[in-house]
């Protein structure tokens, strides 16, 4: 595949979140390591302090100490803190654009719902919460690199939704940067060095999932049209699926569900913990984080 200059000068994500990604699923005893390698990031290391101290987990703690954080906190909300800070890094630059802007809460949200599905899916939580925050791997890099540019893109794809016109965006993609988000993706997944579990998710899905990953496949699929369904798309106007068909096309999940009234209690469920999260990370986007 010949990769274009447009691409290729994409900034990658920072080591430690590769480093992290290719650390999940986490094993036991995993901890001191983990903490090791987050304390050899200083600036990732405050702002994950910060956002754990914004969560609210630690009210009862006049002021709560490093120390006394990481012996409250697991070591896979621990990961889950650093790799959504290190993306949120990533996308800084670009939240300027309200476009990014709603596609960072997009994706947040898209992470909080493919871990609710984790547990029917039986999928490890943080491999379903990290598979949702970066399936759209490729969008969120040409959103990094081009946002302005991007931005106009799906204006004008969210506008043809509103007038019900068909728009092909992958095809204005190829025009505008010489691949598509999923090329994009797949290109991006090997030069990053990307973990195994992650390559059929930051591509198109596929039915021709391994049996290993079929199951991860369907709760990221599930998980990302129910961030849409619950009104956090970033394509306002794009049609959104009832979120009772959604939940029956993944094995378990309406028994898992089965006691919610008629998937509206879940859906006001659903919403208020992602705004809850939304405002863990709202922290980073003060101007003293940005510091």
């Amino acid at each position: 595949m010949v990769v274009p200059s447009t691409i290729r000068r994409i900034e990658p994500l920072a080591p430690i979140a590769v480093e992290l990604l290719n650390g999940i699923p986490l094993r036991a005893g995993d901890n001191p390591s983990l903490q090791e390698s987050l304390q050899r990031e200083p600036a990732l290391w405050v702002k994950i302090i910060q956002v754990a101290i914004n969560s609210g987990r630690f009210a009862d703690s006049a002021e709560p100490t490093d120390e006394s954080i990481v012996e409250r906190i697991s070591p896979a909300d621990l990961a889950e803190i650093a790799i959504t800070i290190s993306v949120h890094d990533y996308l800084r630059n670009a939240l300027t654009v309200a476009e990014a802007n709603n596609y960072w809460r997009y994706i947040l949200a898209c992470a909080d719902c493919c871990r609710e599905l984790a547990p029917p899916a039986k999928v490890d939580a943080l491999l379903a919460y990290a598979a949702g925050l970066l399936h759209d791997i490729g969008r969120l890099a040409l959103i990094q690199a081009y946002p302005e540019r991007y931005a106009n893109l799906l204006t004008l794809t969210n506008s043809m939704f509103i007038a019900e016109q068909s728009f092909d965006i992958l095809h204005y993609e190829q025009m505008l940067f010489g691949l598509n988000h999923f090329a994009t993706a797949d290109w991006l997944a090997e030069v990053w060095k990307l973990p195994a579990w992650l390559r059929p998710i930051v591509g198109k899905f596929t039915t021709q999932a391994s049996k290993d990953t079929a199951n991860l496949v369907a709760t990221v699929r599930a998980g990302t049209r129910l961030a849409h369904s619950l009104g956090f798309g970033y394509l306002q106007a794009a049609p959104r699926a009832d979120i009772g068909a959604i939940l029956r096309q993944l094995p378990g999940a309406v028994s898992y569900w089965k006691a919610l009234d008629v998937w509206k209690y879940g859906e006001d469920h659903m919403r208020s913990k992602i705004g809850a999260r939304l405002n863990w990370y709202a922290i980073l986007s003060a101007p003293e984080a940005a510091t």
